[in-house]
């Protein structure tokens, strides 16, 4: 059924009455300076252009070229109103999440940053009031006196009386908690990118870098973590024995409420800065003030308040680190060399744990890359015994009655040894080239030792690798030694001939 065509003019009056508390609210905002406006008059703003917005939508107003200003400018009063009310809720409450310290003043850098918005909020109100008056619809206006708003200054605090619930494997919910935010700050690490980059280039950053659906993503994922602690232990007995996760939950909720409040100046950056074809409304805030608000603040502090965050969450799961032993096959190729050691030490440094790695008597800190290198001078001592076990088994050597010296014989028997080792899978060949046509015997050299001495060139030589099956123990926190066992289980991250692989998701921090 098609729908009945409204003439531009007849709209105004059939919905006035449910604009009038926006626009009365808009007129005041207009005339107010930031620091007589307080966060109820925003909240009740947030409220009406919200209702504005969703009203004017269902007449198709964005879509009609007289409408369109007008619901353009609710759009951005929604926006200016959604971010100051933030602002002023993180004003507010940031005594209450016990903030780490960072670089800079926090609270000073959000009440200015609060001000430079109300003033832009003025502007727009202004731009805004300018438009509702050419459409007739600034009459009968109530006065902003007669809403009633006031800021209640919060001068103490209600007793702590209710009963404090029991949190069921508190542990375990604070070790997964921790694990989680941790490996929610490597995802978050492009969020240094306003260390990098001059001021004067932030433009060039959003929004390849910050975009609008980045800054979302990370803000529920935090928003998640929130929700975790909330639903399991805030009021908990645990949470108020350990100081420690009331603190990161703090961190959390900050870290929220900033990606939250940047991914919509993001949008409005996007939607009002960067699309060029929709003129009918003209940003209402300098764009390089809005970048830098963007950049300088929202997302420079977020970065800081991870990165405090995440000494705190290994230090929470030092406190409730369950300890334990892995015994793990060693890398198939080339032992502990660059890539295996890397993914290992980097798994150590992720959660903050101190892992051991034990290969025989010697044992080697799992968080050095270097430390893992020196265990291969053992492994490959290994290697030779076991190939020097084998050839002195093997019966054509058994067989050897100490002949004289014959170089085109004992050539001979080394490829069938060498053949007996590949089919037995005990050597790996990496090199196409391989031939052992430039090695001679010495002058007095017995069969077994011209075999053993062929072998172990060729290994140090990277040309071939020797199975020896040998495992190796780690020891510590288990939440860490589990992820070393699923990198031992995908090959350390490569096949047996080196090559990369894709590593499961669980080790996706591995990637960054």
């Amino acid at each position: 059924m098609a729908m009945h065509i409204i003439n531009d003019e007849e709209l105004g009056p059939l919905i006035l009455p449910e604009l009038r508390d926006f626009i009365s609210l808009s007129a005041a905002m207009e005339r107010l300076s930031p620091p007589d406006v307080g966060r109820y008059l925003i909240g009740r703003l947030l409220l009406e252009s919200s209702k504005c917005e969703e009203l004017l939508d269902e007449f198709g107003a964005h879509r009609n070229l007289h409408w369109a200003p007008f619901r353009m400018s609710v759009a951005v009063a929604k926006a200016f109103s959604r971010v100051c009310y933030n602002l002023f809720h993180i004003h507010h409450s940031a005594e209450g999440y016990k903030l780490l310290p960072v670089e800079g003043d926090f609270i000073q850098a959000t009440q200015d940053t609060l001000h430079t918005l109300l003033a832009s909020f003025s502007t727009a109100s202004a731009a805004f009031m300018s438009v509702a008056r050419a459409m007739d619809l600034a009459k009968e206006l109530t006065p902003v006196e007669e809403y009633g708003f006031r800021d209640v200054k919060c001068c103490g605090r209600l007793a702590e009386d209710r009963m404090r619930q029991e949190a069921k494997n508190p542990g375990d919910t604070a070790v997964y908690l921790a694990t989680s935010l941790l490996n929610l700050a490597e995802e978050s690490s492009w969020l240094d990118i306003y260390r990098k980059t001059p001021p004067e280039e932030y433009s060039s950053c959003i929004p390849d870098v910050v975009s609008e659906a980045r800054l979302r993503y990370l803000a529920n994922n935090f928003h998640s973590l929130q929700s975790l602690y909330d639903t399991y232990l805030r009021g908990s007995d645990i949470a108020e024995r350990d100081e420690n996760l009331p603190v990161m939950r703090g961190q959390i909720t900050v870290v929220f409420h900033l990606l939250d409040t940047a991914e919509t100046l993001v949008h409005y950056y996007e939607r009002h800065s960067l699309r060029k074809w929709d003129q009918s409304h003209q940003p209402s805030v300098d764009t390089q003030t809005l970048i830098n608000i963007i950049l300088g603040y929202f997302i420079a502090f977020a970065d800081k308040y991870i990165i405090a965050a995440t000494e705190l969450c290994r230090d929470v799961l030092k406190s409730y680190a369950v300890q334990g032993e892995i015994e793990v096959p060693i890398p198939n190729y080339r032992g502990f060399h660059v890539r295996p050691s890397t993914l290992i030490a980097k798994i150590a440094i992720h959660y903050g744990s101190d892992v051991k790695m034990l290969l025989g008597s010697t044992v080697y800190d799992a968080s050095l890359p270097l430390e893992l290198f020196r265990a291969n001078e053992e492994l490959n001592r290994r290697k030779r015994d076991a190939v020097a076990r084998y050839v002195m088994e093997h019966k054509l050597v058994k067989n050897d009655a100490g002949s004289s010296y014959d170089e085109p014989l004992m050539k001979k028997i080394l490829r069938v040894i060498f053949l007996d080792l590949l089919e037995k899978q005990k050597v790996m060949i990496y090199d196409n080239d391989f031939s052992f046509d430039d090695l001679s015997p010495y002058e007095n050299e017995t069969l077994a030792e011209f075999i053993k001495r062929a072998i172990a060139l060729y290994l140090a030589m990277g040309k071939i690798d020797i199975v020896s099956g040998d495992m190796v123990s780690f020891q510590g926190d288990m939440r860490v030694l589990e992820d070393i066992r699923t990198l031992a289980e995908n090959g350390y991250g490569e096949d047996k001939f080196g090559n990369n692989i894709v590593l499961p998701s669980s080790l996706s921090y591995l990637k960054r």
